[in-house]
């Protein structure tokens, strides 16, 4: 049976560990930090039913005898077990090998789970793999873009006993950019800085950055309030701070973004803007516009494509340039 790996690992964290895990999984990912969810919200289980745990490295062909020995011994003596297997090794479609895994597979007091890289469509239907679907699960461990990444990470901050708002999770997916282990270290940090609590962008930026003076949200008020003196002295503080550049793109696109909406007819406090913040966002959207906030775009996007490495360039440069825009409007021309 195939199985999609977001729905299984929120079932098992949030599923209490009266019934053993039995039977042959298979997951299969380019995210190997996927695979290591899986074998934690699988320990529990195992631990509750005293199943035994082994993990056998796949070197050859052949080590399918040592996985098939394992399996057939333990039953001998009746003791569960739970058998991470690791390795891309595929037992060979004309050995008895499949035929004896088959045989196990229909009526196994184990738990076994094979761990592969990504497969393609023609290593999924090989009769290795097509046995895991026809008597266990085959596991899609892969993370094909920000939507299910973000899925994955709401599940994990809901068992840390965390919830981010809408604005908090942007952050968190643009500074971590496609780093999985990142952006999970860091639910963990915030899981310990603030317990069953609601993150929002500032709460999580005190994980972000440690130790700085300043925050981007002075450089925010520097910038919508025009003084151009006091935001350059704030970026060259982050800087020096090594304040990722990213942290301070979002921050100063997110406000180019809001600035947009107000120019274009939105009302402030539709837009979840702060009462004490309306009249520095209101007063800025006078000052610049929209002629402004296309030249930030364009600025905007050539940072981001600068910090993925997409594009040369000197990213400070570029963050210098955007915040001399946004505070100056129409009369900067650089």
């Amino acid at each position: 049976m195939q199985q999609p790996f977001s729905s299984l690992f929120a079932h098992l964290l949030n599923t209490q560990s009266a019934t053993p895990l039995l039977g042959f999984w298979l997951i299969h990912g380019d995210e190997p930090l996927t695979t290591q969810w899986l074998i934690d919200a699988c320990r529990p289980f195992w631990q509750k039913h005293q199943q035994v745990i082994k993990r056998i490295e796949l070197s050859s062909h052949q080590s399918w005898h040592e996985v098939i020995f394992e399996l057939d011994s333990l039953s001998l003596f009746g003791d569960a077990s739970a058998i991470i297997v690791t390795g891309n090794h595929k037992p060979k479609a004309d050995s008895n090998t499949l035929s004896t895994l088959e045989r196990i597979a229909k009526d196994t007091p184990h738990h076994l789970i094979w761990c592969l890289p990504k497969q393609d469509k023609k290593s999924l239907a090989s009769h290795a793999i097509r046995l895991f679907d026809q008597y266990g699960l085959v596991i899609d461990g892969n993370i094909r873009d920000e939507r299910m990444r973000r899925e994955l990470l709401q599940i994990q901050a809901k068992h840390f006993g965390i919830t981010l708002n809408d604005h908090a999770w942007e952050l968190l997916l643009s500074h971590t950019q496609n780093n999985l282990l990142a952006a999970h270290q860091n639910l963990w940090r915030l899981s310990l800085s603030y317990p069953h609590d609601t993150i929002n962008e500032t709460k999580l930026t005190t994980c972000l950055i440690d130790g700085a003076t300043f925050s981007i949200f002075d450089l925010s008020d520097a910038i919508l309030a025009g003084n151009t003196t006091k935001a350059l002295q704030i970026l060259t503080h982050l800087k020096t701070a090594d304040i990722a550049p990213s942290i301070i793109l979002w921050n100063l696109n997110k406000d180019a973004r809001l600035l947009m909406q107000i120019q274009t007819g939105k009302q402030p406090h539709q837009l979840g803007i702060w009462r004490n913040k309306i009249t520095l966002y209101t007063n800025a959207s006078r000052r610049t516009s929209l002629a402004d906030n296309q030249r930030w775009q364009s600025i905007i996007f050539n940072i981001d494509k600068t910090i993925k490495g997409i594009k040369d360039g000197d990213v400070w440069h570029l963050l210098q340039q955007l915040v001399l825009s946004m505070c100056l409007g129409h009369s900067f021309m650089g």
